[in-house]
């Protein structure tokens, strides 16, 4: 049976910059039980968020900005466990009320993904220690391939390890609209990292959305057992939940996915899907309640 850990989730504020010093987002984490914490390490993507770094809509993060955003660096306690979750790629309209497309996620050109690279190490020296996870979002540029995603997973994986001699495990997350948003997709994505990255295929995986793969069996206009069913256990290293509860039914079958997490061959995190910061007690325990073993189980 797979051991789960819960992650203290992170909700963006539009109006206020302020993403949490790692100190107290680990205070909250300790709080809620999790044995993780969740840090935001998206690009620039409000005007709050502009004013703040003095960095336009969609810039990544310098060492100069990063303050601004995370706080000031404080002594932190022991065994501090954290995600960094990257940009998701949505369009933002900036200070100037000027639209913005979403930022193009170039996980093929190896110049960008240095960069982007950078832009994590710079934010973990800042936060005062390494991250144990790192998520990625596919993004929409239909140039990328899966095979130009899987090598970038490694050489996050290998760059970030180098910088901060601690390996991370990395985690693409589905999404929709993106470049892997189907069950299909999401098969095809792990037969690709097991072709050219099998080295990686131990702790980097995917981090499965259920809200989005549900979103997209309804856009397809198929049925979600038609996308869950090619999904290749191994490859689920994570889960994005939202549970329902009592007599609600969101199309998701709740009973069989929290049946299949535990019984998975590996580890798995569970992160909570909040859309607002007083939900994060009410889905931790929705997901704890799902992944209790029932008396006949």
């Amino acid at each position: 049976m797979a051991q789960v850990s819960y992650v203290c989730p992170s909700l963006r504020q539009k109006t206020d910059p302020f993403r949490g010093e790692l100190a107290t987002r680990w205070e909250e984490a300790t709080r809620n039980g999790c044995s993780y914490c969740e840090i935001t390490a998206g690009f620039v993507g409000s005007v709050a968020e502009e004013e703040a770094t003095g960095l336009p809509m969609h810039a990544m993060l310098t060492p100069a900005a990063i303050p601004s955003l995370y706080g000031e660096g404080l002594r932190l306690p022991e065994g501090i466990r954290y995600l960094l979750n990257t940009e998701y790629s949505f369009p933002h309209t900036d200070r100037f009320g000027k639209r913005h497309p979403a930022a193009p996620l170039r996980w093929d050109d190896r110049v960008w993904l240095t960069e982007f690279v950078e832009m994590l190490v710079f934010i973990s020296d800042h936060l005062g220690q390494p991250a144990d996870v790192i998520v990625i979002h596919p993004g929409k540029a239909k140039e990328v391939t899966f095979s130009g995603m899987a090598r970038a997973m490694r050489y996050i994986r290998d760059a970030y390890a180098d910088a901060c001699t601690t390996v991370p495990a990395v985690l693409l997350q589905n999404g929709y609209p993106s470049l892997i948003q189907s069950g299909a997709d999401i098969r095809e994505f792990w037969i690709t990292m097991q072709a050219q990255v099998p080295e990686c295929c131990d702790t980097c995986g995917v981090l499965l959305d259920t809200s989005a793969l549900a979103t997209a069996a309804h856009h397809a206009k198929t049925p979600l057992s038609t996308h869950l069913a090619p999904l290749p256990a191994d490859s689920l290293k994570g889960f994005f939940l939202r549970p329902v509860v009592g007599g609600e039914d969101d199309g998701i079958p709740w009973e069989s996915l929290f049946r299949g997490i535990h019984m998975l061959p590996h580890d798995a995190l569970i992160i909570p899907d909040i859309r607002h910061p007083d939900e994060t007690e009410e889905m931790l325990a929705r997901c704890r309640a799902g992944l209790t073993p029932r008396p006949e189980e």
